[in-house]
């Protein structure tokens, strides 16, 4: 069989409309088709409904068409009457059902060959022939026969054609109240033999119970009972046939467009489902754009009949499948052609002025059913901005399938851009509220396949039609330019630059040879408005943006295209070429960009960050221009001037610095406010970020000193650039933060000298070096300034290196603005005399060498005539003398001094940046300090804190003290002021007196604060207060005094004399007692600092200072009040450190000074009492070995440590009670036994006697206590010098017999007899010790076999009390006077000393005189 030429697929440029009732002239093609025993009968004169009268626009002729009810425009809900149609189509059916036998033999079902031409929907509904013998009496009423086939509960076998046919007219008649038995036999019989429901006839019958016709004609909107049996019948019966007749599609177009009395119902969703697959374009699992069914009609609630309450027709048809049905290309090509045609034809009832809702919410409905096409969805595109005014509700719905569509879709498609760029530009006819609602939309849409390709299309036609002069702006276009940039899921900003990079492109070759200004060009203006819309946005974006703006892409491919095939053109004068004008207009864009983030900049800290991120801005955009203009390496010159190779064409070197000054804001402020519309508001923006300047960063700099300018138009955009980021360093230090030292090289090699065009001279310019005079000064003031913000590094580097650069830094410091600079004097090194004469020869070196150059180049260019011969270049007839300089910046180049007008800028940038302040402020390196150097009272720092008081938080401790001293000493020798003073006279001395009155506040603010401070503070906040002391404390010390006073003294051009060194101590202890009064005294202060200054070294250094002035001190308050310091002392992390070391140090005094020792246990005994305890305490520890534990400090000095190291090796080791062994110092033994011979008596409990003899006087009961190696406790190596005052003191003092034991162990014969003669007089107790220590004496030298070594004088003390001894009655004693006797009385040998010859034996006759003559002596 042929195939019919017509049964083509539609192209897609067939005509949109086709109206709903007539027959398509492309017919629609079924898979399956219904069986009918009549030939078709088309039911409608197609003659009109050719595709060339179905165009959009086009008028239609009458047409007769299928009655819809009430969806027609206007039309009522209520129902009309029963349309003709209907009531013949009745009739006819009425008198075949007469004549219809009531039985069939066999089920008159069969699948009929497919027709040469496809019935349509419509010829199958009304080519129904019924049987002319079937006849029932009463329609309305069921014939028994009839009802016993369908209340059976099993078939054998099919029940006849006509049983069916009756019961469903009798549905038809008794649609409100149809007998539930049939309807449930119906369903039952119908999942028995599905084949039945498929018959033509059948299927034809349930089908018309779908059409507007019956389901209005019978009020089926209030009961739909047997519309949804004949929908449920109908699946049942074709659920296992994979293609489903088109008939159900139609029939479910109708009534969607229509009533919508079943196809948006929960009881017929299964078979509405299965149909709507007829309009999937993907995979039939894919229902994302499906509406839910919901449980009543869109128009209104039903009301649920009886029979629903007790037919449940799910039970029946959720089991059924869900599968695409309509798979056929052709099929699903027709059904798509029709939909629409029939769709398109309801658009003009749905949009128009007498649009009602019931028939605008039927086309939506089923345009979301459709939505999955594209036509569909550009078609509902055309009046979606209409329903969204007027059906916002249901119109919302709409919009959200489609857009989900869109970005579902792989690529995407022409109709769906064309949608998309229509949504764009609705204008909503002022009703602002929609615009949320769509964007809220867009934004939930936008996360499909294509989202991100539809958010760059929308961009792209928002920037096309924004930029279009001949369209109107859309006020909404913004609003979603700001919303698609923030749905992009990658740099936003670096997009949103590209597109203005395209934008700007094309500007640029439309204005090729313009004189337009480049802040006022179209563009530019467009651009900011989009800015300034983005608002705060920019904040977070402005480096992006200025990325994408800079961006290599296809943009820069095209403008480099356009400039090579535009080169021959003529640029009038004052035009600008192509790659000028894109270069300029994109810095005004980049410059409106780094302005906007100073828009809702209201706060400090916004500002603060808005500056900060224009200079990282900055920094990339000047690493881009430093990248593009060193592409050629080099600049040219040609007839019209200076031009710079560049990857996109030549631009000026005017152009460039003009691009580059711009987009630093180096320009005057009022040529970024040339547009007029909104001047005022440019105004503010400007004023915020240029105000007190802008940051700069390293990396900016570095690329910045790069860029390929001519040095001297380099070197004065950096000379406008840096003292901007200067002044805001001084509210950010981090503004202007460069450590880099190679900036300092760049910056010097742009003075060079590089007019010349002879190769040749240029080879001599570098071979000497020179630069230019003035350009050299502006230099250095420029890295003076970066110098002065980097005192860590970079000004570091220049001071040790750079002589020049050191005086100039130094001026600024002591704000002294001559040269030398004040701190250089006659006796500085270097001089200030010296200084001067390397400076002058310095300035003819340069003159000469510049003249030698000048000759040769003459030479070169055959200027130099031969008359001159060999004869030098004057300085008057030289061109460059005084203009050239030898470029020479190194440790090697001396000090010079600045000419005057530098000298003055210098001042200038001093006064406003506070750079000397700056400098003055570091710490490390401490400047200041280096200036000071060892003259501590420089009078130029007087006239620095008369001059700036705020020099005063810069300076350091040592300096304020110095000052204070001197003001101290001013104020004793002159109490009044001399009345014949000038009033100058007295007004510098107010100003005198007002600078010691802040010094000594500054002093005392610092005193107080260690007072304030809590432990576990930053020791650098009291690193002020440790200076302070330093000062004092070492001028206590004597020898520190001498040298101070011999200082002063050379300074003066005296001598130093002895008495200079009491005076500086007397002075220095006047400013103590003159700062230091009421609570605020210095032990204390002393003690605090200590305390909160752990791992610094600072307890160590003031127990130095304390030991050494307090040794040679002989002023009882200044001694008191150094040991009221060092029993105060509590290290904190150090404590036994600190407790061991303040006693080691106490005790050095005391034993070496025993008068202070018994003034203090005579006059201070409160003190003397805390000294005990503290002797106590530290006996009391119970550490086994108790070692330094200073030495592992970090922060203690190489002196210091090596100091502590040598008192570590002297210690001794003794073993205390419970046989701990304690590693200490003999001073502190030694104190021990001082305080035990005066006060420390208690034998119990915890006493330093407890600890040290209690085991031995039980142990070793008359035995001294000795060390853990055996020496005696007193032992020292090498002996102390006052070892016998300090034993006599101990025997003389005390009452107990192991003291006395431990003093006068370790003695020869001849110590014993000095001690025990002048410890005479005793009590009987000491008396017995002493002849015991006299025998064991003995007892030692007789048992040496070596000659004893007595004098006479020595052998008669030792008779003396030997006897005195005896006459007590001691026997030991008798013997050994006998002894005594026989060895030395007689003609024995006396041994004597010679000065020359030593000990020598002489003959003599011993006379004991008496003892008491002896002890009269």
């Amino acid at each position: 069989m042929s195939k019919d030429p017509r049964k083509t697929k539609p192209d897609r440029s067939l005509p949109d409309l086709i109206p709903l009732g007539r027959t398509p002239t492309r017919p629609l093609k079924s898979s399956t088709k219904l069986e009918s025993g009549t030939a078709h009968i088309p039911p409608f004169d197609s003659s009109h409904s050719t595709p060339e009268a179905l165009s959009d626009g086009v008028s239609m002729p009458p047409q007769k068409r299928v009655r819809m009810g009430s969806t027609s425009a206007g039309a009522s809900n209520s129902a009309p009457s029963t349309p003709p149609r209907l009531k013949t189509e009745e009739a006819i059916l009425k008198s075949a059902l007469k004549k219809a036998p009531s039985q069939a033999s066999t089920p008159t079902y069969t699948h009929q060959p497919q027709q040469a031409r496809p019935k349509t929907l419509w010829a199958l509904t009304r080519s129904i022939k019924l049987d002319p013998e079937t006849s029932i009496a009463n329609p309305r009423q069921v014939d028994e026969e009839v009802r016993k086939t369908f209340t059976q509960t099993s078939w054998q076998e099919p029940p006849p054609l006509q049983h069916l046919k009756a019961a469903i007219q009798y549905l038809k008649f008794n649609a409100l109240k149809p007998d539930s038995a049939i309807t449930t036999g119906f369903l039952r019989l119908g999942a028995t033999f599905p084949e039945l429901i498929r018959d033509g006839t059948i299927s034809a019958m349930l089908i018309t119970m779908l059409r507007p016709e019956f389901t209005h004609a019978f009020k089926v909107r209030t009961n739909g009972a047997v519309v949804y049996l004949a929908c449920a019948l109908l699946h049942i019966g074709w659920d296992e046939i994979e293609d489903w007749p088109t008939d159900f599609v139609m029939a479910y177009v109708e009534d969607a467009l229509g009533e919508r009395s079943w196809c948006a119902h929960a009881d017929t969703q299964t078979f509405v489902s299965n149909v709507l697959t007829a309009f999937w374009t993907g995979d039939p699992t894919d229902d994302t754009a499906e509406e839910k069914f919901d449980p009543v009609r869109l128009d209104e609630k039903a009301n649920t009949a009886a029979v629903l309450e007790t037919i449940d027709l799910r039970q029946y048809t959720d089991s059924l499948a869900l599968r695409k049905r309509y798979k056929d290309p052709e099929t699903r090509s027709n059904i798509k052609y029709i939909t629409m045609q029939t769709m398109w034809e309801h658009i003009p009832n749905a949009t128009g002025n007498s649009a009602v809702d019931a028939s605008v919410r039927s086309l939506i409905k089923v345009m979301m059913a459709t939505c999955r096409w594209s036509e569909v969805r550009r078609k509902a595109m055309t009046c979606m901005e209409t329903w969204l005014g007027s059906f916002m509700k249901h119109a919302k719905g709409l919009l959200r399938l489609i857009l989900r569509q869109m970005c579902a879709q792989e690529a995407l498609l022409l109709e769906d851009l064309e949608s998309w760029k229509m949504l764009l530009d609705f204008r909503y006819k002022g009703r602002s509220h929609q615009v949320e609602a769509v964007k809220e939309e867009i934004r939930n849409a936008l996360q499909g396949a294509t989202g991100q390709e539809l958010i760059r299309a929308g961009l792209t036609h928002i920037v096309d039609t924004e930029m279009n002069p001949n369209e109107l702006k859309n006020p909404y276009h913004l609003d979603l330019m700001d919303q698609f940039l923030l749905s992009l899921q990658e740099s936003p900003g670096v997009e949103f630059g590209q597109l203005i990079q395209g934008c700007v492109v094309d500007a640029a070759l439309h204005m090729l040879g313009s004189m337009v200004s480049p802040p006022l060009a179209p563009v530019v203006l467009v651009v900011k408005r989009w800015i300034r819309h983005l608002g705060k946005r920019i904040m977070s974006w402005n480096k992006d943006i200025i990325f994408g703006l800079l961006k290599d892409g296809p943009h820069l491919a095209k403008l480099v295209q356009k400039q090579e095939q535009h080169q021959h053109v003529h640029i009038p004068p004052g035009g600008r070429n192509i790659p000028t004008m894109w270069l300029q207009m994109l810095t005004e864009i980049m410059c409106h960009v780094l302005m906007a983030t100073a828009i809702d900049a209201r706060e400090i800290d916004d500002i603060k960050i808005c500056k900060f991120q224009i200079g990282e801005a900055h920094a990339f955009a000047l690493r881009w221009f430093q990248s593009i203009s060193g592409a050629s390496g080099t600049y040219f010159r040609n007839g019209d001037g200076e031009f710079c190779a560049m990857p996109f064409g030549y631009v000026p070197t005017e152009g460039l610095r003009i691009c580059i000054t711009r987009l630093l804001f180096l320009d005057p402020p009022s040529s970024y406010t040339m547009d007029t519309t909104s001047q005022e508001f440019d105004a503010g923006l400007i004023q915020k970020v240029a105000e007190h300047g802008l940051p700069i960063m390293e990396p900016g700099l570095m690329a910045l000193l790069d860029i390929n300018l001519p040095p001297k138009t380099l070197l004065s955009v950096v000379s406008n650039y840096i003292p901007r980021a200067a002044d805001l360093s001084r509210f950010y230090p981090e503004a202007c933060i460069v450590k880099n030292p190679d900036v300092v090289v760049k910056l010097f090699h742009l003075t060079r000298f590089t007019e010349s065009q002879n190769a040749q001279v240029m080879k001599l310019a570098t071979d000497v070096p020179l630069a230019w005079t003035r350009e050299f000064w502006d230099c250095c003031l420029v890295i003076v300034m970066l110098a002065s913000c980097n005192p860590r590094i970079l000004a570091l580097v220049v001071w040790d290196s750079m002589p020049v650069i050191r005086t100039m830094l130094e001026m600024c410091i002591s704000q002294h603005y001559t040269f030398p600079p004040p701190n250089y004097s006659s006796h500085s090194d270097p001089s200030s005399e010296r200084l001067l004469r390397l400076a002058i020869l310095a300035d003819q070196d340069d003159t000469n060498r510049v003249l030698a150059w000048e000759k040769e180049a003459l030479i070169i260019q055959g200027q130099w005539s031969e008359a001159r011969g060999s004869n030098p270049l004057r300085a008057e007839e030289s061109e460059y003398a005084g203009w050239l300089m030898r470029l020479d910046y190194g440790p090697t180049q001396p000090a010079r001094s600045p000419p005057p007008d530098i000298l003055q800028q210098l001042r200038g940038c001093n006064d406003r940046f506070n750079l000397g302040m700056k400098l003055a402020a570091s710490r490390e390196p401490d400047y200041l300090g280096r200036m000071v150097g060892t003259h501590d009272d420089a009078p130029w720092v007087d006239r620095l804190l008369r001059e700036v008081p705020e020099i005063m938080n810069a300076l350091p401790a040592s300096t304020l003290c110095a000052r204070y001293c001197r003001s101290i000493k001013s104020n004793a020798n002159a109490d009044t002021e001399n009345v014949t003073m000038t009033a100058k006279a007295k007004a510098i001395a107010a100003e005198v007196r007002l600078a010691d009155a802040n010094v000594k506040k500054k002093l005392l603010g610092y005193l107080e604060t260690v007072m304030q401070g809590r432990p576990g503070e930053p020791t650098q906040k009291f690193q002020q207060v440790r200076g302070i002391f330093e000062y004092f404390l070492v001028r206590l010390s004597p020898a520190t005094a001498a040298t101070a006073s011999s200082s002063s003294a050379a300074a003066a051009g005296s001598s130093t004399s002895v008495a200079g060194t009491g005076t500086v101590v007397e002075e220095t202890k006047m400013a103590m007692d003159a700062l230091f009064q009421g609570e605020l005294r210095w032990p204390d202060v002393l003690a605090q600092t200590v305390t909160l200054s752990p791992d610094t070294g600072f307890l160590w250094n003031a127990l130095h200072w304390i030991k050494t002035f307090i040794m040679f001190e002989n002023d009882v308050k200044w001694i008191g009040s150094c040991l009221d310091f060092l029993l105060k002392v509590e290290g904190g992390a150090e404590d036994d450190s600190a407790l061991e070391q303040s006693l080691l140090t106490i005790a050095s005094v005391l034993t070496r000074r025993l008068l202070v020792f018994d003034w203090l246990a005579s006059e201070r005994k409160l003190v003397f009492q805390k000294l005990v305890d503290r002797v106590q305490s530290y006996f009391a520890k119970q550490d086994s070995v108790m070692e330094d534990a200073s030495l592992g400090s970090k922060s203690v000095d190489r002196t210091s440590s090596a100091t502590l190291r040598a008192l570590a090796s002297s210690k001794v080791q003794v073993q205390l009670t419970g046989g701990v062994v304690l590693s200490t110092f003999p001073e502190i033994l030694r104190l021990a036994l001082l305080v035990m011979a005066v006060g420390d008596h208690t034998k119990q409990g915890i006493s330093t006697w407890s600890k040290l003899f209690q085991d031995s006087v039980q142990s070793h009961p008359g035995q001294p206590k000795r060390l853990q190696n055996g020496s005696a406790l007193l032992y020292c190596n090498p002996p102390l010098a006052n070892d016998h005052q300090f034993r006599l003191r101990i025997v003389q003092g005390s009452k107990d017999p192991e003291v006395v034991r431990v003093a006068l162990d370790g003695l020869n014969l001849v110590q014993s007899i000095e001690l025990c003669k002048e410890a005479f007089g005793l009590d009987l107790q000491v008396a017995q010790l002493a002849h015991s220590t006299l025998l064991v004496a003995i007892e030692s030298e007789t048992s040496l076999d070596v000659p004893v070594h007595l004098e006479s004088s020595t052998v008669r003390q030792l008779m003396a009390l030997l006897k005195y001894y005896a006459d007590q009655g001691g026997e030991s004693s008798l013997k050994a006077l006998e002894a005594v006797k026989v060895r030395f009385g007689g003609a024995s040998a006396v041994m004597t000393r010679s000065p020359t010859t030593g000990w020598s034996t002489r003959p003599r006759t011993a006379v004991l005189p008496d003892f008491f003559q002896l002890a009269s002596v």
